[in-house]
């Protein structure tokens, strides 16, 4: 079996690595190139005032990374910080260096990761957010966004960088035909809905006819209900974490082998 992880940027590299050192085949194939912010200038306008929001949530790793330098001086104390995801407030303590009790994240033992458990850690505070700031690439989170508003808030949406789709070289599609030609069976980690529609775009009808025929591990409920709507005929459910993902391996009996 081939393991082959879509997600893109440091956490792709990092899953790969991962099941490298367990002894997986596994190889990274990320769907997006993660770009700079679209519009630089204007990121660095809305940043300059972060002051004036009540909650600013960043997404990803990626968003933090990406808002850190365009930001204007040190994060203002009566601006709480949201984190979605574990490695997001990780790199959220490690860049921004806020005070733990600024930043709200899912609690640890919440094993539904993204926008349902930052959600839920919200509510748990009983705070009210009536500005709040969603730190992003072009798109996504727009259910949490529809959660704010339903809720009185007024949110914005800032791009502090950019996802694009990403061309494969001839060297990846080479080694896909030698994998679909060998009879390998794949196993295709999926991080975001979107990344099912990009990963389509990267290869020919033969090779998604062969994805759909493996097994798809899905990070997030709704990315699992757009692999079987998308045709995907084995679908798992992990989460975000790195752990899950490999817990997921071998629950179906995926054995580590030579590379």
């Amino acid at each position: 079996m081939r393991v082959i992880v879509t997600r893109p940027a440091s956490a792709g590299r990092r899953l790969v690595d991962r099941l490298h050192r367990h002894g997986y085949r596994a190889c990274w194939w990320p769907v997006f190139d993660i770009g700079d912010a679209p519009d630089p200038r204007h990121a660095r306008e809305v940043l300059a005032r972060v002051s004036d929001y009540d909650l600013v949530i960043f997404v990803s790793a990626a968003a933090v990374r990406a808002a850190k330098p365009l930001l204007g001086g040190a994060w203002p104390s009566d601006t709480t910080i949201g984190a979605i995801g574990a490695s997001t407030r990780a790199t959220v303590d490690a860049e921004l260096r806020s005070p733990r009790d600024m930043v709200v994240s899912a609690a640890d033992e919440d094993q539904q990761s993204g926008s349902e458990a930052f959600w839920r850690a919200w509510q748990a505070t009983n705070r009210r957010a009536h500005r709040v700031l969603l730190v992003r690439a072009q798109d996504g989170r727009n259910w949490l966004i529809e959660r704010f508003v339903e809720h009185g808030a007024t949110v914005d949406a800032l791009a502090v960088y950019s996802r694009d789709r990403r061309r494969p070289s001839a060297g990846e599609l080479q080694n896909l035909n030698e994998w679909m030609t060998a009879g390998e069976i794949p196993a295709v980690v999926f991080s975001s809905t979107e990344a099912v529609a990009a990963f389509d775009y990267q290869v020919d009808s033969t090779a998604q006819a062969w994805l759909r025929n493996g097994i798809a591990i899905a990070c997030h409920p709704r990315i699992g209900e757009q692999l079987l709507s998308n045709g995907y005929a084995r679908v798992l459910n992990a989460t975000f974490s790195d752990d899950s993902i490999v817990a997921q391996l071998e629950s179906i009996g995926v054995k580590p082998q030579a590379r």
